[in-house]
């Protein structure tokens, strides 16, 4: 397959001295962020790059390719040079719910990649609008059921993390919701703010703002622990639900047959950003919660969290034909 060039790129660059680290990859590394700028998958990226250019002195270049999913971008990273320098930030979407869902794949989750890190990860939660007659995960899950398939749930599009969180809910609690989907996030938080819809699967950061408002109910985050953006709501594994777990994470992936004196030297810088205490106080005041998996450790999770996905696919009958 050719390589395929995307427009509309926007780019943040960081330029100073060079290290010798990296000294085998002269030149920019670009970091491509499979999504539109300013949302959460777009903010880790940058926060994360800004710090390698700070941390190193390299040049650093983020650039947004959205489209599909998020998996333009992953099959632009698969098909570079494995040179170190076109990398990727990688997530849920590209690498365990769409490779799930999706009949045809012009990349291989676990062929086309070198796993480098994964940086940070965040729960998403149950929220409803602040009308509807619930007070707590229990009466929604009564009112689901008293009423199925009348509640309408958000989500930002078939096969986003939200969507296959709001299948979860339906296969574990035993209840049937209409799932209404959207062509982004910001237009279901607008209906769900308005009453159009009754609840939405969102992250707690992301939503933080309505439920401040006093629009929204959040009812239960998704998750083994509670999020320190909102530390009143309680986790589902409190509620008696340990398997309800709906949790984006983001990491960097490099193309596949990287060579390891490449990858050792990106391993080393990157260690040092996600040992620094400063960014990492950074990105959770920004809602994501630092959580480190290096090389085959990572390479590992995204296994399991792949399969995990094709589960569910399965179970919901969840598929795209594309």
């Amino acid at each position: 397959m050719k390589r395929r060039t995307l427009l509309g790129c926007a780019t943040l660059a960081v330029s100073t001295r060079i290290p010798s680290a990296l000294a085998q990859t002269d030149g920019i590394t670009r970091l491509i962020v499979p999504f539109t700028p300013g949302a959460s998958n777009d903010v880790i990226g940058r926060m994360f790059a800004e710090a390698l250019a700070r941390s190193t002195g390299r040049s650093w270049i983020v650039e947004n390719k959205p489209g599909a999913g998020s998996i333009l971008g992953a099959e632009f990273v698969a098909k570079s040079e494995p040179d170190g320098k076109t990398l990727l930030l990688c997530a849920s979407s590209n690498m365990s719910v769409v490779p799930a869902i999706r009949k045809t794949m012009r990349y291989s989750v676990d062929k086309d990649f070198t796993f480098l890190v994964r940086i940070a990860s965040s729960p998403f939660a149950l929220v409803t609008h602040s009308q509807l007659p619930v007070n707590n995960f229990a009466d929604f899950v009564r009112l689901a059921k008293s009423k199925p398939g009348a509640l309408r749930i958000g989500s930002a599009g078939v096969g986003a993390l939200d969507y296959m969180g709001a299948s979860m809910l339906q296969a574990q609690l035993g209840i049937d919701l209409n799932i209404i989907p959207y062509k982004g996030m910001s237009q279901v938080l607008n209906d769900l703010r308005a009453g159009h819809i009754d609840a939405s699967i969102v992250s707690p950061a992301t939503v933080a703002p309505l439920a401040t408002e006093g629009k929204v109910k959040v009812l239960a985050v998704l998750d083994k622990q509670r999020s320190a953006v909102m530390p009143d709501v309680p986790s589902a594994a409190e509620l008696g639900h340990p398997a309800l777990i709906v949790v984006n994470w983001w990491g960097i992936v490099a193309p596949a047959k990287l060579p390891s004196i490449t990858a050792a030297a990106l391993l080393k810088n990157m260690a040092v950003v996600l040992g620094d205490q400063n960014f990492l106080k950074s990105i959770k005041a920004k809602g994501f919660e630092p959580a480190v998996l290096m090389g085959d450790a990572f390479a590992q999770f995204v296994a399991a969290d792949l399969q995990a996905s094709r589960a569910l696919a399965k179970q919901a009958r969840i598929s795209i034909n594309e």
